[in-house]
């Protein structure tokens, strides 16, 4: 996830509400990603770009990807009963997949609920024609259980319970890395065995009310555990000597959070306030050995790191904030909004065996941090359906807990990483200026915005070498950047009377990022190149046909900070797309999708710009061929 050049943790996202757990990666294979929920559960998604620390606290200097996910009521609001049953079939070429989804919702006066199964198979993406090296093999599957129940009492207040589960695992032949660099320059085969497990247990309770201060009342209750475990065997020779080595990289975030918004709204004023309580317990681990083929002979110490291990101790974090906004119609025309937010966040370690057992100076350190977060908005309606706008939003991130306390040790290299207890939240200042039309049948949105970052923090950091030779890494503010540009995007539609009275419109998009590192005068190098998109789309009079011809235009990319690497840096393109689909029925779709229509070769920025320029493993990841997709869905 990368937004206005800000991606990874620093991007939140929720569902329904809740948090997500954390992305965290530390060498090869030990990489654990975040979960969304499957596209048939989704009703809506909301992007917002930049900093949005007031509402959402810490994790949010980034942005926001916000999902609100079905009620049975929306499901059975598609029928002419008080009952939804929806199944699926798709396959799509772009990896061979397949998927199974199964969607049933119920509703009556006062109860609801509703209950989703997914099942997914696929294996390596298709690039065959893109590459002339071996390519890795991949054979995953994936199952997610969705379910949610719902009581409405007489006073229309409600009660929700969302339960999900998902788990996927996958299965690699890992032919891409085979003699690559150092690390894997003797090895004959490495296999992989990775999985991720999540659930998620959400409690709403909405309460309204004619007499108190606010007339909506939400609370809100989330458990969320995530559970990553990534398994490797790679053969290789030792000196001549053939071994296997096994390794493990486990990673577990539980997280329970606690919430109260309430809204008011009174003569000129709309009023959001709230309170949100967060914890966190984090534990990460590596595990190896190694076996010698020809003896048998089974040793627990690989390149001088002796395992189990931690590459940080187990963590417990606490997040407290308390947030207040006002949308304040000073006239007709002109509204004003302002919100503040005040934050406390408390980190604690837990050292243990596994973390010292490594570690020459096992110093660690706690964090505790008070963070005020404002915001300012002002909204002018120029005409009906017109309106400027332009906002402040002050955001902060505090130190992660594998910034503050890594321990890693490697004496064979010389190589050791130290916590850095005098690490300073994130900070940033963001302004934005935009102009929204809708009027009719033609949407224009324009906005144009600057952000300023202060001490970034950059994981470690070479320190270079100490009075003992051993070179240090550790992680420090060092940056200060600046992210600026625009997004435009203009939908339009006509009525053509010579088609039957058919619709054609027109959806087109441009954005344009830039980021310079004020310290070095570099350009950073998280930012995507600029892309343009121009879907055009036509609709039958019935509605029973209705098909799409997407264009999408990527720049190349040229401002880099090579400074240090040589990095590979990613070709314009231009793809088409084109998709279809065909109601047979009320109730049953059909669709049919090609994707790259011209077979175009091309990466993505994110995907690639951390690899050299002679990586031999830009070719694993080059986008997908020229594939199709189709799938089948009916409801009753």
């Amino acid at each position: 996830v990368n937004l206005r050049g800000i991606g990874g943790n620093r991007v939140a996202i929720e569902v329904d509400f809740s948090p997500s757990t954390d992305q965290f990666l530390i060498g090869a294979f030990a990489n654990s990603s975040r979960s969304l929920p499957e596209i048939d559960l989704i009703k809506e998604v909301e992007i917002l770009n930049g900093p949005a620390s007031t509402f959402y606290g810490s994790d949010a200097i980034g942005g926001v990807i916000s999902v609100v996910t079905w009620a049975p009521e929306d499901l059975v609001k598609l029928t002419d009963s008080d009952s939804f049953y929806k199944l699926r079939l798709g396959y799509d070429g772009k990896n061979s997949s397949q998927v199974l989804s199964a969607t049933s919702a119920w509703q009556n006066d006062n109860i609801g609920a509703l209950l989703s199964y997914t099942r997914r198979e696929g294996h390596e993406i298709n690039n065959d024609g893109f590459i002339t090296a071996e390519k890795d093999e991949l054979d995953w599957q994936s199952d997610a259980i969705f379910a949610k129940f719902t009581h409405r009492d007489d006073n229309d207040n409600q009660l929700t319970l969302t339960l999900e589960s998902k788990q996927k695992e996958t299965l690699s032949d890992n032919n891409s890395l085979l003699g690559v660099g150092r690390q894997f320059a003797t090895t004959t085969q490495l296999l992989g065995d990775d999985s991720f497990d999540s659930e998620r247990l959400s409690l709403e309770y909405q309460l309204l009310s004619d007499t108190s201060l606010f007339s909506v009342n939400t609370f809100r209750a989330h458990y969320i555990n995530g559970e990553t475990s990534q398994r490797s065997q790679d053969f290789r020779s030792s000196r001549g000597t053939p071994v296997r080595q096994d390794r493990a990289f486990l990673f577990d975030q539980k997280i329970f959070s606690l919430e109260y918004n309430g809204l008011a709204e009174f003569a000129a004023h709309k009023i959001v306030a709230g309170v949100e309580y967060s914890q966190s317990d984090i534990a990460e681990l590596r595990d190896a050995l190694q076996e010698n083929l020809s003896t048998g002979a089974i040793t627990t110490s690989l390149l001088s790191e002796q395992f189990p291990l931690r590459d940080f101790p187990k963590s417990k974090t606490k997040e407290i904030g308390v947030f207040i906004q006002d949308e304040f119609a000073l006239d007709a025309d002109w509204t004003l909004v302002p919100a503040l937010r005040i934050d406390r966040f408390e980190m604690t370690p837990s050292i243990d065996d596994v973390f010292l057992q490594n570690l020459s100076s096992p110093e660690v350190v706690s964090i505790s941090e008070t963070a005020v977060s404002p915001k300012l908005g002002l909204l002018h309606a120029v005409a009906h359906g017109k309106s400027l706008y332009m906002q402040y939003v002050h955001g902060f991130r505090a130190p992660s807990y594998e910034d503050v306390n890594i321990g890693l040790e490697m004496p064979m290299f010389q190589i050791r990483a130290i916590p850095n207890p005098d690490l300073e939240s994130e900070r940033s200042d963001s302004f934005e200026f935009g102009y929204r039309s809708f009027v009719a049948n033609n949407h224009l949105n324009l906005a144009l915005y600057y952000s300023r970052y202060e001490d970034f923090i950059e994981s470690k950091v070479n320190l270079g070498p100490d009075e003992t030779g051993f070179v240090i890494f550790q992680s420090q503010n060092i940056n200060e950047a600046e992210i600026f540009g625009f997004e435009l995007n203009h939908r339009t539609s006509y009525t053509l009377d010579n088609w039957g009275e058919s619709t054609l419109s027109i959806d087109a998009s441009l954005a344009l990022s830039r980021g310079n590192n004020l310290i070095t005068d570099e350009p950073l190098n998280s930012i995507s190149p600029a892309q343009a998109v121009l879907d055009i789309g036509w609709l039958s009079a019935d509605e029973t046909l209705a098909a799409d011809l997407i264009l999408t235009t990527t720049k190349s990319k040229s401002r880099v900070d090579d400074s240090n690497t040589d990095f590979f840096l990613t070709p314009g393109y231009t793809t088409l797309d084109f998709l279809i689909n065909y109601r047979l029925s009320s109730d049953t779709d059909l669709r049919f999708s090609i994707f790259n229509l011209g077979d175009k070769q091309f990466w993505n920025w994110q995907d690639v710009r951390n690899l050299a320029n002679d990586s031999q493993l830009i070719q694993s990841v080059v986008r997908p061929e020229r594939s199709f997709s189709v799938s089948l869905a009916t409801k009753w």
